[in-house]
């Protein structure tokens, strides 16, 4: 079969000059491409859902999380009881929250709260600092502290040693100053992560992407002629006549070769 290419003079060179190969790409064909694919996507696409499923159920450990919000200070409860609330109190109190939540994630709160929680056994510092974070909520002079594990049940008793060793903590480190936790942990009823639904349409995304790609990049790459209107439409130029393909005539095929066909036949058996 003949090879069909595309040649383009590059933009900005004078007319007569030398020209390179150079493949354009016609919106048309991309979605006539994907439009003759349509089944073989679908049915990979759904592949890749289901294989990602059944790695998120079967094979990825789920994670709990925990967590408790708390209202950050800058006075102790003797001195507001003495004096009003200003707005640069506020503002020290809000510059004072990062301050605050480094404080709660340090390793004497941690190593406290895992004692606290009988946590020491299974759980040290260095392999659980990382599943700790907090949230600063801005303008405000809150703090919210996240505890992820395993285990619904860790995560819950480990939050919960946080937030009853972290007040008294910080008021003795950050003199005058004072801690009140606002939100109480709650033992998580589902896991935090991985999410299977979010996971699953990932997967079909991604298996769509991929077979689109592979059909289109199939299609560009096959520069075979397929028929009349190909060639006339690729380079151009006036079809005067074909030449029938009689095995797929005798096969019922090509209706106009089928009829061509069989007039002959008949003719030689007359």
């Amino acid at each position: 079969m003949e090879d069909r290419s595309r040649q383009t003079a590059p933009m900005g060179k004078a007319s007569g000059g030398p020209e390179n190969d150079v493949v354009t790409i016609d919106l048309a064909d991309v979605f006539k491409a994907i439009g003759a694919n349509i089944g073989q996507i679908l049915i990979v696409a759904l592949a890749f859902a289901i294989v990602t499923c059944a790695i998120t159920i079967f094979v990825i450990k789920p994670t709990y999380r925990s967590y408790f919000t708390a209202f950050v200070n800058n006075r102790t409860t003797a001195s507001e009881n003495t004096q009003s609330l200003q707005s640069g109190d506020v503002s020290a109190a809000q510059s004072l929250t990062y301050t605050y939540a480094a404080i709660m994630k340090s390793r004497p709160v941690i190593e406290d709260a895992l004692k606290k929680a009988s946590l020491d056994s299974e759980y040290e510092y260095k392999d659980i600092s990382d599943n700790i974070t907090t949230e600063i909520e801005q303008n405000t002079q809150l703090v919210t502290v996240y505890v992820v594990t395993g285990s619904a049940e860790d995560s819950y008793n480990l939050c919960k040693a946080i937030a009853e060793i972290a007040p008294d903590y910080i008021a003795s480190v950050v003199e005058g100053s004072s801690m009140k936790v606002v939100t109480n942990p709650v033992m998580a009823t589902s896991p935090y992560s991985p999410s299977v639904q979010k996971n699953v349409a990932i997967g079909f995304i991604i298996g769509l992407l991929l077979m689109m790609v592979i059909a289109v990049v199939r299609s560009l790459m096959d520069t075979r002629i397929k028929d009349a209107q190909q060639l006339e439409a690729d380079f151009n130029i006036p079809i005067i006549g074909t030449i029938p393909n009689y095995e797929q005539a005798a096969n019922g095929h090509s209706g106009s070769n089928r009829y061509y066909y069989r007039k002959q036949n008949r003719k030689g058996e007359v």
